[in-house]
């Protein structure tokens, strides 16, 4: 993840067994690199908009939970406490909510198939509350949230058994499918993030496997040249 003045890039990596927050600047020096007192497992980083924190997805005692770490003081704080999965954080560009990715709602009306399966909501700051968003394509896992300025939710869905992109427009909650790929847009694994928004929601970039190898692919967002698709399907 980059800083918002694009001078730097946080990633995680593992020493001794732990996770380890690595910063570094564009020239590839070593900024900071540390370790959490109380969180022995951490990934998804994601940079808050005001350069002071960055939000993990943390794996304690089987629990995964979210944790905000200050850069400054190199301490974590928990953000959701309970029993359900909460992956791939996103701060909204303005701050104030972090979107990701939650097994509650299959938790709470029994699991369709072999695994739970994720949906979205966001955490607000101010509250320190979580928030469901309305539910999208019932038994299938919707991951990777990204959001422009403008309120356009951005994530990846296999709700016909391929992983494309789609795009939620919180203003209206109308829904639309960016990409119609076959083999799907995705990383290495498939809890691993692929899609990624600038701020002003002009460019998204995402990974897409061809020709043997994964290859990252710009797109200008047009709605006009989007699918509309209902939500229930």
């Amino acid at each position: 993840t980059w800083s918002p003045d694009g001078e730097q890039f946080a990633y995680v990596v593992i020493s001794r067994g732990k996770s380890e927050l690595m910063i570094k600047n564009k020239k590839g020096n070593t900024v900071k690199s540390f370790a959490l007192d109380r969180v022995s497992k951490f990934t998804y980083p994601n940079w808050s908009p005001d350069g002071k924190s960055i939000v993990v997805s943390g794996l304690e005692e089987g629990q995964t939970d979210l944790y905000e770490i200050n850069i400054r003081t190199k301490r974590a704080t928990r953000l959701t406490n309970d029993e359900y999965s909460e992956i791939m954080p996103y701060y909204s560009p303005d701050g104030s909510r972090i979107y990701f990715s939650t097994d509650q709602i299959s938790f709470s009306q029994g699991r369709q198939g072999p695994s739970w399966n994720f949906n979205l909501a966001y955490y607000d700051v101010a509250s320190k509350t979580v928030e469901q968003l309305p539910e999208i394509f019932p038994g299938a896992d919707n991951l990777n949230p990204v959001i422009d300025r403008d309120g356009h939710l951005y994530f990846l869905s296999d709700r016909d058994g391929y992983r494309n992109m789609y795009m939620l427009n919180l203003n209206d909650n109308s829904l639309y499918q960016v990409t119609n790929i076959a083999t799907g847009v995705s990383g290495i694994t498939p809890f691993s993030t692929a899609i990624s928004v600038t701020a002003n929601g002009r460019k998204i970039f995402y990974n897409y496997y061809t020709d043997n190898s994964y290859q990252i692919y710009s797109y200008t967002p047009d709605i006009s040249q989007m699918t509309p698709v209902n939500p229930g399907d």
